[in-house]
């Protein structure tokens, strides 16, 4: 009987469970990728180069938060429901790619701000702009439609190729002298892997060409608005803290602290890939019956925090050993700051599964303050402590930050939406 419903349910599941496969590959060489370069960056390039490259890693990425616009939760829902209907399949990815043409714009600016008023990136121009290209391989990722569509074995293939390709450049090619390569080969294999996925996506499926008015792609940003206001707020505060440290320490320190930051980001990075790879299912569930969505999320947020439970465990266990990957001498000081930052994981984890809730049932607005209060509170936390206390400073920053999140969003979700709590399965819509 258990191998009869294992059957079925796989059966039941198969789409999701082939694209959460595909993206479970691209999301773990995601995960991997860092793993392999960054000691090599630092054994070529030592702790300094390596903080400069992750400074400005961390700027491109939190730029690229203005071009996704959240099209990664609105489009993902939108194609979700509409999966069936290639005509509007088809019209509202020319939405959304005209939407981020536009987008651009104000991104390629906001970065021309940075480098005017933050020092490091005017003292090292060409590594700033040559990064910059992150930015372009960022706006036009497609995988906001392949999720939706199944359809992610177009992006992975072309994923795989260019990733190597641009692993062997950075192996042969990289000294203190090319530093801008690192950034410059990630932004290129990521357009080139766009780009090729867009062509054999748009053959596959018969598209036809669609130029959307204005009145269009105004409805697209007004529509995703509160949305955009979130993605920026979460990635201000997951990226820009690299920036915020480069005003007042030097760059040994600054390595330092991103050798860390990068070490919780992967762990970080494990739940987010969860929440992403269910999401789609999520939405599916949402649509059908609020009592199955309730129950799944539960099991969720159970999973989530018991993972992230074992992880700072072990990340405090095994310090030394973890950070001994990156750094081959001198790595008390790592180590420490390891150890101070081993439980961030499991206060982002409480989060997780409450922020999902509010983005399934189109929610997210209620959020809008919380999370903007965030990014207010992280800039002016961060920069007093940072000041003060140097990297241990951004490190407890951090914990504040994260934790007014967590206690934040439960409270909406308990106070306004008590239905939605998933934690309490006897409350109907």
């Amino acid at each position: 009987m258990f191998k009869n419903n294992l059957i079925k349910i796989v059966a039941a599941n198969k789409r999701h469970i082939n694209s959460s496969f595909f993206l479970f590959c691209i999301n773990f060489i995601n995960f991997v990728y860092p793993l392999l370069i960054s000691p090599f960056i630092i054994k070529k390039c030592g702790l300094e180069g390596f903080g400069l490259v992750i400074l400005f890693q961390s700027i491109s990425i939190f730029i690229a938060s203005i071009t996704d616009y959240g099209f990664n939760i609105n489009g993902t829902r939108e194609i979700t429901f509409n999966q069936d209907n290639n005509t509007f399949v088809n019209r509202h990815f020319f939405v959304v790619s005209y939407t981020k043409c536009i987008l651009l714009i104000g991104a390629i600016l906001l970065s021309l701000l940075i480098y005017i008023f933050f020092s490091k990136a005017s003292e090292y121009s060409f590594l700033y702009f040559s990064s910059l290209l992150i930015l372009i391989g960022r706006t036009f990722n497609p995988l906001w439609i392949l999720r939706s569509l199944h359809k992610i074995k177009y992006f992975f293939y072309f994923f795989i190729l260019f990733k190597v390709i641009a692993f062997v450049i950075i192996y042969i090619f990289l000294n203190q002298s090319s530093l801008f390569l690192v950034n410059m080969t990630i932004g290129l294999s990521d357009f080139l892997t766009c780009l090729f996925s867009i062509i054999v996506l748009f053959f596959s499926l018969k598209w036809e060409f669609f130029r959307p008015d204005f009145v269009a792609v105004k409805n697209e940003i007004l529509t995703g608005f509160s949305i955009f206001i979130q993605v920026v707020s979460i990635n201000a505060n997951a990226y820009l803290n690299p920036m915020i440290l480069g005003f007042f320490v030097n760059e040994y320190a600054l390595g330092i602290y991103c050798v860390v930051e990068k070490i919780i980001l992967i762990v970080k990075f494990c739940g987010s890939f969860i929440i992403q790879s269910i999401f789609p299912k999520a939405c599916e569930l949402a649509a059908k019956n609020l009592s199955s969505y309730k129950i799944f999320a539960r099991n969720l947020f159970l999973f989530l925090v018991f993972s992230m439970l074992i992880a700072g465990f072990v990340l405090t266990g095994f310090s030394d050993l973890i950070v001994s990957f990156f750094l081959k001498s001198n790595r008390s000081a790592c180590q420490e700051l390891l150890i101070y930052s081993a439980w961030i994981p499991l206060v982002v984890g409480l989060n997780m599964v409450p922020y999902m809730t509010f983005m399934v049932f189109n929610k997210q607005n209620k959020t809008t303050s919380v999370l903007i209060t965030s990014v207010l509170l992280n800039i002016i936390i961060a920069g007093i402590l940072s000041k003060n206390f140097g990297i241990y400073g951004m490190t407890a920053g951090i914990y504040s930050i994260e934790l007014f999140i967590s206690i934040s969003l439960w409270a909406i979700l308990t106070v306004k939406f008590p239905f939605l709590n998933f934690i309490n399965n006897d409350k109907k819509a």
